[in-house]
């Protein structure tokens, strides 16, 4: 009978060896390594500089309800035109600077109206392209651009005589 419980203790002895060997095998074989790269592109900030502010000129402060539109070409039409009596009427002018052959979007927002006239329908023309919606435009960018900006101003028949300056941000970004 002892002969059989040291048969036993080999037996388990063996097998436990076996099972001590297999394991580091298993865990060997699970350890399956794959690198992984991280791929991405630094660009350029992109930059804005305005080369001139969008211009009106002089207005008759009885424009009521006309509408004066500067579009990007810096073109004058609308029906307050007669409305017009001296200065110079011009598309804002700016020059954005951004890594070339990347998508950019363009939007102008946080619009402050003078008294006597309200702003609108913003018009964006960057690089010579076609003239965009300034909330939808998506060109592709090249190093240095002029980025054109025209609106259209309407009266609202409350005009004072003297400044009524406005102003909006216009936003450029990748995209």
């Amino acid at each position: 009978m002892a002969s059989s419980s040291i048969y036993k203790r080999e037996l388990l002895a063996i097998l436990g060896s076996t099972l001590f060997v297999l394991v580091p095998a298993i865990v060997a074989d699970a350890a399956n390594p794959e690198p992984v790269t991280v791929g991405m592109n630094f660009l350029d900030p992109v930059t804005i500089t305005e080369v001139n502010a969008l211009q009106y000129g002089i207005l008759d402060q009885t424009l009521n309800t006309e509408t004066i539109i500067i579009a990007p070409n810096s073109a004058v039409s609308g029906t307050g035109t007669a409305f017009i009596l001296a200065g110079t009427q011009a598309a804002a002018n700016l020059t954005v600077t951004a890594t070339a052959s990347q998508t950019l979007t363009i939007l102008v927002d946080s619009i402050v109206n003078g008294t006597g006239y309200a702003l609108s329908a913003f018009v964006c023309n960057y690089n010579t392209g076609t003239d965009t919606a300034c909330n939808s435009y998506t060109p592709t960018s090249v190093a240095s651009a002029t980025l054109l900006v025209g609106a259209t101003l309407t009266g609202d028949n409350l005009a004072v005589a003297g400044a009524a300056d406005g102003s909006f941000n216009v936003t450029v970004a990748y995209q």
